[in-house]
């Protein structure tokens, strides 16, 4: 009796032991949960939420929370702001989210002084994650998802003339810069450009010039959410699909979009680093969850699998390292790390701290009623030709 008696005690003074050594570890989460880009903090929160159910919310008995802050759009004065709160505050760990550039860019200094390490889920700029050694990115950038579609364009869709539709920021100059690069490199001639300005709403002059140029397609680039719904509307309202001219496209079409887009999108050309109707394990699990969580419309987009991603590689590297994880060993573990995604397989750059992974060309189709995209081509694994074209140091 007396043995039984001191097993149990000791088994009650390491399970105190072990309780009294959890710890919370806080993860800062900064996006749009209102204005003109709030599906995208929706969809990050989903995600995350859908992880977790998955995962569990804690690593080796220590609690993971999540704390979410709206920046409400563009605005990277209060981007700031809120990762200096979570930062001196709520003393967080990690900081995630962003799906504007301009909003990331902003946190840089600031995460590299307080050495914070921050996952990008969405923010596709190339040169972010060289603002910051504390950057690593899970989800793409413009030119990499961009450069197959130009190409394509020319030497399979037989498209040899093209007008592009850019937003006037930092990611839409990328994709304008690849997309003509590669598009004059194989044989096409550009007829025309232009760049809107991020607070414009009426698209209509834009694409009235693309179509009175008398080019075969229109290549738009603009953020994803209630503008570029409205945007891709506006290339039906005017007629040009009926007169032959394709709409070539990105993150313009995602599948959450297009029930608001309606039926002439069919047919839309589009290239991306994800593919909501593919195949892979992961994405099927991601599918399913969401829509035990949110209903049978929930919808994953490159939101979603972006923040599924980056949530995974947090866990992992608490897994390694423990609560008392550092920025420094956070990056170090990241760098040239591989897994599965709901994409597909992916790898962190050893290098930039960017991902690595395969891109999709996609045809917007309807199936059993409902408008989705359909791959019709994948490329090998890419890395980012912004960055492969200016090697760092150089």
């Amino acid at each position: 009796m007396k043995k039984l008696v001191g097993v149990l005690a000791g088994a009650a003074f390491l399970a105190s032991a072990a309780s009294a050594q959890a710890e919370v570890i806080k993860i800062g989460l900064i996006a749009s949960f209102s204005g003109a880009f709030a599906v995208w903090g929706q969809q990050f929160r989903q995600s995350v939420e859908a992880y977790q159910k998955v995962n569990g919310k804690s690593v080796d008995g220590h609690e993971i929370q999540f704390i979410f802050r709206d920046n409400g759009g563009a605005d990277p004065a209060k981007s700031r702001q809120l990762a200096e709160e979570l930062i001196l505050r709520e003393k967080v760990k990690f900081i995630t989210g962003f799906e504007l550039t301009p909003n990331a860019l902003a946190v840089a200094e600031l995460i590299t002084e307080a050495k914070i390490p921050t996952v990008i889920f969405n923010a596709a700029t190339s040169m972010i994650t060289r603002s910051s050694p504390y950057f690593v990115r899970t989800s793409m950038t413009v030119q990499q998802y961009v450069a197959p579609l130009p190409t394509w364009a020319v030497k399979e869709g037989g498209i040899k003339t093209a007008y592009t539709v850019v937003s006037d920021y930092a990611p839409g100059h990328d994709a304008e810069e690849i997309f003509i690069k590669n598009f004059e490199a194989a044989g096409g001639k550009i007829l025309g450009k232009d760049r809107i300005p991020l607070n414009v709403t009426d698209f209509a002059p834009y694409i009235e010039r693309a179509g009175a140029s008398g080019a075969q397609a229109v290549y738009v680039f603009i953020p994803a959410g209630a503008p570029s719904v409205s945007l891709v509307r506006e290339f039906a309202k005017r007629g040009l699909k009926d007169k032959g001219v394709k709409l070539l496209a990105g993150g313009e079409v995602q599948e959450i979009f297009l029930p608001a887009i309606g039926d002439d999108v069919i047919g839309t050309i589009s290239s991306a680093h994800y593919t909501e109707t593919n195949t892979n394990p992961e994405n099927i699990l991601l599918r399913k969850t969401l829509v035990e969580m949110f209903g049978k419309d929930a919808t994953p987009d490159m939101g979603t699998v972006g923040a599924w991603d980056g949530t995974k590689l947090i866990y992992e590297a608490i897994k390694q390292f423990g609560p008392k994880i550092t920025g420094d060993q956070f990056v170090n573990f990241a760098k040239g790390r591989k897994w599965d995604s709901p994409r597909g397989p992916v790898m962190i750059d050893p290098v930039e701290r960017d991902i690595i992974q395969q891109v999709y060309m996609r045809r917007v189709e309807k199936r059993d009623g409902k408008l989705v995209n359909i791959d019709f081509f994948t490329s090998g694994m890419v890395k980012d030709p912004w960055k492969e074209a200016r090697p760092a140091g150089k």
